[in-house]
């Protein structure tokens, strides 16, 4: 027989944050989000510098007399190239000359007015002679300031903790890196060669550093037909990066605090959750002892969710399980009270009889009557005692209790059943010393005598029977064995309950299986235990009652 896989076991508070980490995909939703408002941002930007170059172009078309170089005092007009031979993807420098062309103040005042901080303006010629610049690529950036709209304890957090990680994680955009300057051209020819072509083209790159990349877009400037020069507008992409930044700090501040908000949320639930379910658990099982008599009964919950109706559930189905185990437990002592006065009226008819004239044939059937009413009596003085000793334990043991020494009763109890009983051999074995217990010796004595009335009934052949008292520690056991036949395996549990008999032949006395019962109640009241088991050698069986000591002893 296969062994059933062991599941995993999980509480409710376990359950509830495994199912929390469902919510970690909204981060991973803010990334996506933040990088979709990234491109968003740069594509704004392209087009803005676009816009500008195409505005500054626009303001220098049809207008010759603007790209008319004069050459500086003193000095020859350069007309130094690129080389036509270097590749339009890589930079071509010309080396500056002596002194750079002097400048047109117009395009210069044009330029100035439509430039911006953080953009830079160009305006060169066909040979790439600088016209005109304006604007610088180091724009200033004022910091982001804290949002005064959150508590304390949250800006503190995320000045402190929450903004050093992030800025471990993300590349922080600087107006340190290398800027290119000089009064011939240093820039990249492919926006410049297509400009130049009469096309608006947009490129990115990196500084000479790696430390940021810059957005150019070229546009060609007009003289008629002909394209007389280009304006480059230039922008890096720290303000797009700072702007991602922002957005991805301010998102993940968020869902960390949703999440924490969230998590502390859910454990408090689920630990409320657990305690009620634990508690209705608790409860249900105080209210059943082991033997699935009712004890107590569940309170009833007011809270009107799911719980609530189970406890309430609970509460009525305990309470008719009380009700009906109350009439059971009275029926006994109703049947005995309600058969008595019958049994009564019966046994003075048959006095009756018995004292007139019968013939004989007559009298065996009156002798038959007699047996009978015997066996009824029998019975209800069993139940009656029954009864009577399960309501005095349950509530309120009528007699005080004492200290007294185990041995010196059983011992007592036990020559007095080698005179009840001459016919069978009853031997003892007790423990050295004194064995101190506290509670009802009369009670013990009862008990004895229900262990060694059944162990005589079961007894075969000539064997004897033994009686043992031994110390365990803090505890003693009362063994009382017999010779016979072995436990039924089927009733091993159910040998000590009420109205439960193993006997097969009911002969002539009867039995209603409450000697061990009664053996159990007093052994519980006692704070012990009763057990039954067949012995080592397979042919009799063993009943051991274990009691614990007197608190002073032990």
């Amino acid at each position: 027989m296969t062994k059933a896989p062991r599941r995993l076991a999980l509480g409710i508070r376990a359950q509830l944050l495994l199912v929390l980490t469902v919510f970690l995909a909204i981060p991973w939703l803010g990334y996506e989000y933040v990088r979709e408002l990234e491109r968003f941002l740069r594509d704004a930007q392209e087009r803005t510098l676009a816009g500008t170059a195409q505005a500054v172009a626009t303001a220098l078309h049809d207008r010759p007399r603007l790209f008319e170089v004069t050459p500086a005092p003193g000095q020859a007009l350069s007309t130094e190239r690129a080389p036509d031979a270097v590749p339009s993807s890589v930079p071509r420098v010309a080396p500056p000359p002596p002194a750079a062309p002097s400048r047109s103040p117009d395009i210069e005042q044009i330029i100035q007015g439509l430039s911006r901080t953080s953009a830079r303006i160009w305006v060169v010629n066909r040979d790439l002679d600088v016209l005109a610049r304006a604007g610088s690529l180091k724009g200033v950036r004022t910091a982001a300031s804290a949002d005064e709209t959150l508590p304390r304890a949250w800006q503190w957090l995320d000045r402190e903790l929450l903004h050093p990680l992030y800025s471990l994680v993300l590349a922080q955009p600087t107006d340190d890196f290398d800027e290119e300057q000089g009064g011939r051209i240093l820039l990249p020819a492919r926006e410049i060669d297509g400009a130049l072509s009469g096309i608006l083209t947009i490129e990115r790159r990196r500084t000479p550093d790696g430390k940021a990349i810059i957005v150019s877009a070229a546009h060609p400037i007009w003289v008629g037909d002909q394209v007389r020069g280009a304006v480059i507008a230039e922008e890096t992409t720290n303000a797009v990066l700072a702007e991602r930044n922002r957005a991805f700090e301010r998102l993940f501040s968020i869902v960390l605090a949703a999440l924490l908000i969230g998590s502390l949320a859910l454990t408090a639930f689920a630990s409320r959750l657990s305690s009620r379910i634990r508690r209705l658990r608790d409860e249900a099982e105080a209210a059943i002892d082991e033997q699935g008599r009712v004890r107590s009964l569940v309170a009833p919950s007011g809270a009107g969710d799911e719980i609530g109706d189970l406890s309430r559930s609970f509460s009525s189905v305990i309470t008719r399980l009380a009700q009906y185990a109350n009439h059971q437990q009275n029926m006994a002592s109703r049947l005995s009270h309600e058969l008595r006065t019958p049994v009564a009226v019966v046994r003075s008819s048959l006095d009756n009889l018995r004292a007139s004239s019968l013939p004989d044939d007559a009298r065996v059937y009156i002798d038959r009557a007699q047996h009978g009413l015997n066996r009824l009596t029998h019975i209800l003085t069993r139940m009656t005692e029954a009864t009577r000793l399960e309501q005095s334990l349950g509530q309120e043991y009528v007699g005080e209790r004492e200290r007294f020494d185990l041995a010196v009763v059983v011992a007592g109890c036990v020559d007095g059943y080698r005179v009840a009983y001459p016919a069978r051999s009853i031997e003892l074995a007790l423990t050295g010393g004194e064995v101190p217990v506290e509670g009802a010796p009369e009670l013990v004595a009862q008990m004895l005598d229900k262990l060694v009335a059944n162990a005589i009934e079961f007894a075969s052949g000539d064997a004897p029977i033994r009686v043992t008292l031994t110390r365990d520690g803090e505890r003693v056991n009362i063994a009382v064995d017999n010779e016979g036949p072995p436990l039924p395996a089927a009733m091993a549990g159910q040998l000590f309950d009420s109205m439960v008999s193993i006997r097969s032949d009911q002969g002539d006395e009867p039995h209603l299986g409450l000697g061990l019962y009664i053996v159990r109640l007093i052994a519980e009241f006692h704070g012990g235990s009763v057990a039954a088991r067949d012995r080592d050698d397979g042919r009799g069986v063993v009943v051991v009652v274990t009691l614990p000591l007197s608190s002073a002893a032990a």
